[in-house]
């Protein structure tokens, strides 16, 4: 069950989603909860404090199992487990509130994030470098061809941040997200020895 502070970084962040970064208030996150205008200020000492945590929470965190942190964890298994927290993220992310997530919009966020949080940015590169290390362990333990692991990380990210598929016959969100999912398998084939 999710505590009080989580469901602050959902309402907002599934707020953001819909609405975009700029549109979403915390007068409009404590109405969409049924809660008091000053709870989410218990939690996070400002509004932009709350969007960060969302941020690093819902596009970062939830990715990166701990077991990525492991020295023995291979690149198949970091593709294993974001491709199982990245469907599960997509399902899960609202349904308390009766919403489902677009993959598409979930990225237009995640750009607008990047662009306009600074903070996140660097998050972001700093759990990038997380990714290039099991990149570069598993070239090294002979699982993946000898590429540059910086091409290796910015490919994985594309894949991951990828808004559609324009040349999906079934342009649905369902199927993005199968097209990504299935994608970071097909990426994990052509770059294994």
């Amino acid at each position: 069950m999710k505590d009080t502070k989580e469901k602050i970084l959902e309402t907002a962040f599934v707020l953001m989603i819909k609405h975009g970064m700029s549109a979403v208030s915390t007068g409009d996150i404590t109405k969409a909860m049924g809660v008091a205008r000053s709870l989410p200020y218990r939690y996070f000492s400002t509004k932009r404090e709350l969007i960060y945590q969302s941020f690093k929470l819902y596009f970062c965190d939830r990715f990166f199992d701990s077991a990525l942190l492991d020295k023995n964890t291979s690149f198949k298994k970091c593709i294993d487990i974001t491709v199982e927290n990245l469907s599960d993220l997509i399902k899960n992310l609202g349904r308390d509130f009766g919403v489902k997530i677009d993959i598409f919009d979930y990225n237009i966020l995640y750009i607008e994030a990047l662009k306009r949080e600074p903070r996140f940015k660097r998050y972001i590169a700093k759990q990038t470098g997380l990714l290039k290390e099991i990149a570069n362990r598993a070239i090294e333990n002979g699982e993946l061809k000898a590429l540059p692991v910086d091409f290796i990380g910015r490919v994985f990210l594309d894949i991951c941040g990828r808004g559609s598929d324009i040349t999906a016959k079934e342009n649905s969100p369902s199927c993005n997200l199968d097209n990504i999912l299935s994608d970071m398998q097909r990426f994990y084939e052509l770059i294994k020895k």
